[in-house]
């Protein structure tokens, strides 16, 4: 079963995500793409927190300074909930969710291998390779709104929740007839995007 805490967040993140970065449509963009200066790194370490110098909780304001050489777009999902996407050379980086009131981040979706846990995890793994990274997996639930499937593993922080997709056309988890939860992954199964939320 998915972390007490973490498995409300699931329930809502459909919700909440039917405009989340590259997955839907938003319905009114923004066209800030602002640039900060200086090289970007090849290399970002995720943690519970955070996803390189980007921390869950900063402000929008700070968060493109934090990542030099990377542009950044704000955009309203259909739900009017404000996402920053950051990419470097045509490559999204990640979507991060502004806070309505504060406009601080409250969720990080990663979306590039250029981001690595700090059990050296990152998009586009295998699954089998990253549960043996991260103790074993604990399961893989599809949300039906969405039709997303999300993996949780043994030693992951609660706070950190992994997309995952097959690449054979099927889905990342084998399902029993009926159930939308599994601790069963298909051979083809890849972690898509490495998300990030308060807890």
């Amino acid at each position: 079963m998915l972390r007490t805490g973490l498995g409300i967040g699931i329930v809502v993140l459909p919700l909440l995500l039917s405009g989340c970065g590259e997955d839907a449509n938003s319905n009114k963009s923004s066209p800030l793409a602002e640039q900060s200066s200086a090289p970007a790194l090849n290399s970002y370490t995720i943690t519970a927190g955070s996803a390189g110098p980007v921390q869950l909780g900063m402000p929008s304001s700070e968060i493109l300074a934090s990542m030099p050489g990377v542009a950044a777009g704000v955009e309203l999902d259909g739900e009017g909930i404000e996402w920053m996407t950051l990419t470097l050379n045509g490559e999204t980086l990640m979507n991060v969710m502004l806070d309505k009131n504060t406009h601080a981040a409250s969720l990080i979706r990663v979306l590039s291998p250029r981001f690595v846990t700090e059990q050296n995890v990152r998009v586009g793994e295998n699954l089998q390779s990253a549960g043996e990274k991260l103790g074993g997996l604990t399961e893989i639930q599809w949300t039906e709104v969405e039709s997303r499937e999300f993996a949780t593993f043994t030693n992951a922080p609660a706070s950190m929740v992994f997309q995952v997709i097959s690449n054979d056309g099927t889905t990342a988890g084998v399902y029993s007839k009926g159930e939308t939860s599994t601790t069963i992954a298909s051979a083809s199964a890849t972690i898509h995007s490495i998300w990030l939320m308060t807890e």
